[in-house]
This record gives C-alpha cells, structure tokens and sequence, in this order.
C-alpha cells in the first residue's frame, strides 16, 4: 500500500504549491485569466485520464442539475480564492484553508443534519482563534486587520468549498469521482474561456516570462490534472478517512515553498494560528472517529 500513499502525498504537495505558482501568475494576468488558462492546460490532460481508464459521463437527468449546481459553486470558489491571493499571503492561505473540515462538518449540520459532536463544536471556537491570530498577525490592539480582505477571501473559499463539498456528495458516491469532477469543471471551463474569447488580449500570454509560464503548466496539469488523478486513486485504495489524513500536510508543503521562494515571513503569531487551526481540525476528526468506533463496537 505505499503507491497510494505516495499519490495522495504527491497530491497533497501539488495543492499546496498551487498557491504559491498563483502569486507567481498573478502579477501578468486578472484572476479569470489565469483561472482559464489553468483549464485550458489542464482539463485535456483530465480527458484522457478518463479515456484511458474507460470511465464515461453517466450521470442521471437528477444528477447532472447536480454537477451544474457544483459547477457554479466552484467557479465562484476558484475566482474568489484567485483574488484573495492578490491581497494576502500563500502561507496564510495554507493555514486558514486548513480549517475546511470544520466548515464542512458545520454545514452537514445545518443543511443534511448530520451529527456534530461536541468536540468539533470546540474544535471550531479554537480554530477560529487561530485564524484571528493569522489575520491579525497578533496585532488585537486596533481594529485595523479586519480590512484584510484577501485573508477573508480565503477564510471563504473555505465556505464555498464546504458548500460544494456538500452539494455533490450524494452524486460522488454514484458516480466515479474523477467523471464527476471533469463534469464539475467542463461547465465552468466554457464558461470562462468563452468569457476570455472577447476579453482578454491573448497575444499577451505569449510575452510571459518564464516563471510564470511554469507556474501555469504547474497550476494546469500538476495542480489541477494529475492532482486530481492521485487523489482519486489513492483515496480509492486507502479509503477516504486514511487519505483525508494526508490533508494535514497541504499547509506545511505551501509554507514549505512560500517562505523561501517568495520571501514570505513566518512569525510567532502565524506560526501561533496555524498551529491552533491545524491541531483543532485534526483533534476533532480523531475524536470523533474513535468514538464512533467505540460506538459501533458497542
């Protein structure tokens, strides 16, 4: 079982770079831009995972409204996260992504009524300490760090992606997970780059310097193509609850890169939060999981 392991890890490293090859692109092109770049790279290579592993588009009249619904919400997740990388750091990004799973088991709460034990409800007071710590950057003596737009931009794209998470899991579980991702994107990707066909220069995406021309490669088929592709075989081998343990390095392997690459700093109170939301996630998943498991054997 170490090949999987090695895809979802790989996986994992790949997401968690993606936010610093987006700072890199950003400075040449708006964020619908380069959001359509990275489909236009990447989804090809997506299609011919699918033809090679024989998967086909099978989703049912109830489950295609679905996968728009996903759709919508992922472009306005991406757009959204793009933007928020223009105006804060891809360290802090990492760090305040990390809080997901909470959102996620909140929103099941609220929209599917599914249980939330009480050790998630405290994980989500003390992951929300963590992220005033990174918004803040410990600085609570002025009211000034709530103007960090870019930081709760990110601290959205949580939101959304809990959303869509929510949204397509019943369709995720009847269909392959990697069709229902390229059906998820395949609306978006006409949509934005129909959007770009009358208004983007495009002449000006060949005068882009070399690093950002790698960023993008990276962004479209490491981040977005084969990502997705490790991800699905690995959890497909492991299980989602093993993979999803995995998750807890994406943080690590942004900060990893950020720090030397883009001369981010890392000071006592980014250090503070990250530890705080990182530990609150990971403590209320264990928890919860070892008591459902006592409960079962019960």
């Amino acid at each position: 079982m170490i090949l999987p392991r090695i895809l979802v890890l790989l996986a994992i490293v790949f997401w968690g770079w993606t936010f610093v090859a987006t700072k890199v692109v950003l400075p040449y092109v708006t964020p619908v831009e380069l959001l359509g770049l990275r489909f236009l790279l990447g989804l090809p290579v997506l299609l011919a995972i699918l033809a090679a592993k024989k998967l086909r588009f099978n989703f049912t009249p109830r489950s295609r409204r679905t996968v728009l619904f996903g759709s919508a919400i992922i472009t306005a997740h991406f757009l959204i996260q793009i933007t928020g990388l223009k105006y804060t750091s891809a360290t802090n990004t990492g760090w305040i992504i990390s809080v997901t799973p909470l959102v996620i088991a909140l929103l099941s709460f609220l929209v599917l009524r599914e249980r939330i034990s009480r050790y998630q409800v405290v994980a989500i007071g003390v992951a929300t300490i963590g992220i005033l710590c990174l918004v803040s950057r410990g600085d609570f003596s002025s009211l000034g760090w709530l103007s960090s737009i870019g930081d709760w931009l990110i601290l959205a794209t949580a939101h959304t992606w809990a959303i869509f998470t929510v949204a397509t899991r019943n369709v995720s579980r009847q269909c392959h997970p990697l069709t229902v991702t390229v059906g998820v994107l395949l609306p978006s990707s006409v949509v934005v780059l129909g959007y770009m066909l009358f208004t983007s220069d495009w002449s000006k995406f060949l005068h882009l310097p070399a690093d950002a021309i790698v960023a993008l490669i990276f962004l479209g088929i490491l981040g977005l193509a084969v990502g997705h592709w490790f991800w699905q075989e690995g959890v497909s081998k492991l299980g989602a609850t093993r993979a999803g343990l995995f998750l807890y390095i994406m943080p690590v392997s942004t900060t990893a890169l950020a720090v030397p690459y883009l001369e981010e700093s890392f000071g006592l109170f980014t250090a503070v939060g990250g530890i705080l939301v990182l530990g609150a996630v990971f403590l209320a998943e264990r928890l919860t999981s070892q008591i459902a498991v006592t409960k079962d054997q019960g």
